[in-house]
């Protein structure tokens, strides 16, 4: 059975973060061992939550795992608080990454605005981390603060000029081990597209678009892309599944959802994924 290690947030309510990533690659058949970077009482788009971060408790889990050696056929950093995190997440794939493919969900901002933990000292780290992944998976605004290109610039492009360029920029920051880029949640008016980028090219995988933003949907298609890795799947097919999974999921279950922030029902549906 092959296994990963996952890095980042536990939240209590939200269906996101590290419950969805073990839920989803369970489901895939990839035995998950969660490294959890803070605790949350409910994902930060609750106006109420709390969020304790593990601070030097997480050094002393990966220096844990050091000691034990386990086998990891891929290492998954999803959230990160601050810029000691990111620290701690390369002495994770020092201590635990031979061997295993480095999946990084480079979360620093969305819309636009780069989230407000994310810190001059923190972006750099966080892409150092980045750029020496096999796969990242930044939405649009993470790829501009990877790039240094313009969010502004590059939405106010057309449906037929922006795919290229969002490609271009794939391109500018893929250096020696980046090998695939899975640009995510790309608006298209009625649906959303995902872009992934490798050596060969480019893929364009699209899906009907049902409801506004809904927190997790980025976390399953993550966690997918993230066994794909594990297993030496196709990282094109393991988005393409995970775009058709989540819409499938809002498609029938928009009524029974009574606020964004507790994101999707997509625990009955997770079948779906394994067929």
């Amino acid at each position: 059975m092959k296994r990963a290690a996952l890095l980042t947030d536990i939240s209590g309510l939200g269906n996101c973060s590290g419950n969805v990533g073990v839920a989803v690659m369970s489901a895939l058949g990839v035995e998950v061992c969660l490294v959890p970077t803070a605790v949350l009482s409910a994902q930060t788009g609750f106006k109420n939550h709390a969020l304790i971060p593990l601070g030097g408790g997480l050094d002393e889990l990966i220096s844990s795992l050091g000691r034990i050696s386990p086998r990891f056929d891929v290492l998954s950093i999803g959230f990160l608080a601050n810029a000691a995190q990111a620290a701690a997440a390369e002495k994770l794939v020092r201590l635990c990454g031979s061997g295993a493919r480095l999946v990084v969900d480079p979360i620093m901002g969305d819309g636009g605005r780069a989230h407000p933990f994310c810190s001059g000292e923190f972006r750099e780290s966080v892409k150092r981390l980045a750029l020496s992944a096999d796969v990242i998976t930044p939405n649009l605004t993470e790829l501009c603060l990877l790039s240094g290109a313009s969010y502004e610039e590059l939405t106010r492009l057309p449906e037929n000029e922006i795919f290229e360029a969002i490609n271009d920029l794939c391109r500018s920051i893929s250096l020696e081990k980046l090998k695939t880029v899975v640009v995510t949640g790309i608006d298209c008016g009625g649906d959303i597209a995902n872009l992934t980028a490798d050596e060969n090219g480019f893929s364009v995988t699209r899906a009907k678009r049902f409801g506004g933003s809904m927190s997790g949907t980025g976390d399953i298609l993550a966690s997918v892309v993230a066994a794909a890795a594990a297993k030496g799947g196709d990282i094109h097919e393991a988005v393409g599944k995970a775009a058709q999974f989540i819409s499938f999921v809002l498609e029938n279950s928009l009524g029974e959802i009574e606020d964004r922030n507790y994101g999707i029902p997509y625990q009955q549906y997770l079948h779906r994924l394994i067929v």
